[in-house]
Order: structure tokens, then C-alpha cells, then sequence
């Protein structure tokens, strides 16, 4: 590959990415500044995470080979999206003040004639919610695993573009929350349900966490949960077939799970199946046309 041929000589695509949504995010803080009491911890944030990808790329292209660096190269991107994430809970509330959940209930309402989270009480006992609170869970190592999996096979390549889709994913839905923030049913269809959703002894435990490192509650549409775990899906099937098949009956669990735990309306399921599908087609289709005018993301001078 010539040097001519790269676009930005110094980045990777997923770099390139990290900067496009960086440069979105930071235009909804603008838009945002006069509301949000965070505007300094807000530029700082942004600014270090453009710092984070300057330092990277200077990582990435040094002619050095050390012990780590492909590790670091992993990690990065991983760091980026989940600080990205981080700071909603400082934005979007004061970006866009609507609430979307009468739209997504009526909406339920109308496809089954019941409220599902409510209609689904019905089958409610503690081991169940024991068992869907930890399927619940599980979507979040559910594709750092089936990472780590094609890292440890060094398959470089095929790890480059699975990140691009995750993250083009985690991306979609990112930008759709603010756009139509919805807080789901647990908070907006609490006074109708009747059955406490009590486990044996991991439930609660679990709800806590979420609690902990989601301090954004306006990320219900589209279910990510639903959107990922199939991107992720569509990777196994591809490249780790064995994992394919042992995360099948948790992809199930997971799907019911959302509901059941009263996290999500089924529309915001639907729309995480819609994102999904469009990430997995279209983001692949532009990651095989772009792929080349950029640096290799795990750079090497022995690839």
C-alpha cells in the first residue's frame, strides 16, 4: 500500500471514526452550552479525548515495536467509546428536553393490546428474575470476549473491521439518544406493575452496577442491548463459529430479558434490529471501500 494512497497518513479508520463522533458530540455540547452545568468538565473531557486519539495515532505509527503495543492498540478504542458514553448523563438531558416514552408506550399498546413489561408479570417468579437479570448482564462481555477471542488468535484483520461494526453500532445508537431520548418502562410504566421484580441473590447486586456506570437513563431507544448482541452474533457466526453457538441460547435469554426486566419497550427492540442490520450491511460496505486509504489500526512492520 502506498504512501500516497492514505488518507490520513498518521490514522487508522477507527481512528478517523473516534474523530467524526468526537466532532458530533462536541456539536451537541455547543448547542447544549447554555443549559448544561458541566461546560468545563465538558471541554476538558472532549479535549482529552481528542488528546487520547493524537497520542494514539503517534503510538500507532512510530517505527518502535514494543511489548504491549498492539494491547494498546486494542484497548484504546474500547476507553474512547465507554468514556464517550460516560458523559451523556453531563449533555443530553440539557440538549434535548423531551421525552419520547408516551410515544414508544402507545406505540407497544397498539402492536399487542397490552403493555408487555406489564402482560408479562404473569410469568414473574424470583428464579426466573435471577436467570434474566444475569442474561441481562451478560450482553456486556458478550463481545469484549469474542474481542479478546480474535486478539489472542492474532487475527489482526478481521478484529479491525469487527471493531468498526461495534462501534459503528455503539455509535448509531449514541447519537439516536439524543435525538429521541426515551427513559423505558421500569420508570414510566412503574405504576402499573403489580409484581416486584426480586431475584435470589444476583439481581439486585446487578441493577446496582447499571445503576453505577449508566448514569445516563435516557438510553432505552434503540435497545443497544438488542443491537449489539446481533452484531456480535453476525461476528461469531462469521469468525468464531464454537462461540457462535455457546452464545446462542444467551441471545435468546437476553431478547426476553429486556423486557421481562422492564428495561425496554419491544418498538426499542425492533429499532435496535433495525440498527443492527443497517450497521452490519452498510458499515461493512464502507469499511471494505475505505479500509485502504487509511493506516492499518494494529499497525505492524512484520504484517
Amino acid at each position: 500500500m502506498g504512501s500516497d494512497s492514505i488518507l490520513f497518513k498518521k490514522l487508522s479508520i477507527i481512528d478517523f471514526l473516534n474523530l467524526i463522533v468526537l466532532s458530533i458530540f462536541i456539536t451537541f455540547y455547543f448547542i447544549g452550552f447554555d443549559k448544561t452545568p458541566y461546560k468545563g468538565t465538558l471541554a476538558i473531557w472532549y479535549s482529552l479525548l481528542f488528546l487520547f486519539i493524537i497520542i494514539i495515532s503517534r503510538i500507532r505509527s512510530s517505527k518502535k515495536d514494543f511489548f504491549g503495543k498492539k494491547f494498546i492498540l486494542l484497548i484504546y478504542p474500547l476507553l474512547f467509546f465507554f468514556s464517550l458514553f460516560e458523559s451523556f448523563f453531563m449533555i443530553l438531558p440539557y440538549f434535548n428536553s423531551y421525552r419520547y416514552d408516551s410515544l414508544m408506550i402507545n406505540i407497544d399498546h397498539f402492536m399487542f393490546g397490552v403493555h408487555p413489561t406489564v402482560w408479562i408479570e404473569k410469568i414473574i417468579n424470583p428464579y426466573l428474575t435471577e436467570l434474566m437479570h444475569i442474561a441481562y448482564f451478560f450482553y456486556f462481555p458478550m463481545p469484549l470476549i469474542l474481542v479478546i477471542l480474535l486478539f489472542y488468535r492474532k487475527q489482526y484483520k478481521n478484529l479491525e473491521e469487527s471493531l468498526i461494526l461495534l462501534f459503528i453500532t455503539y455509535y448509531g445508537a449514541y447519537i439516536t439518544y439524543f435525538l429521541v431520548p426515551v427513559e423505558g418502562p421500569r420508570f414510566h410504566l412503574a405504576h402499573l406493575q403489580t409484581i416486584p421484580l426480586n431475584g435470589i441473590i444476583l439481581s439486585q447486586p446487578i441493577m446496582n452496577f447499571i445503576d453505577f456506570f449508566e448514569p445516563n437513563k435516557l438510553d432505552c431507544f434503540p435497545s443497544l442491548h438488542a443491537a449489539i448482541m446481533l452484531v456480535t452474533m453476525f461476528i461469531t457466526f462469521k469468525y468464531a463459529k464454537k462461540l457462535f453457538y455457546f452464545y446462542m441460547p444467551w441471545a435468546i435469554l437476553i431478547m426476553i430479558s429486556l423486557v421481562y426486566c422492564r428495561f425496554h419497550y419491544v418498538i426499542d427492540i425492533l429499532a435496535g434490529t433495525v440498527l443492527a442490520v443497517l450497521c452490519v450491511t452498510l458499515g461493512r460496505m464502507a469499511y471494505l471501500k475505505l479500509r485502504n486509504k487509511f493506516i492499518f489500526h494494529f499497525n505492524d512492520s512484520t504484517l
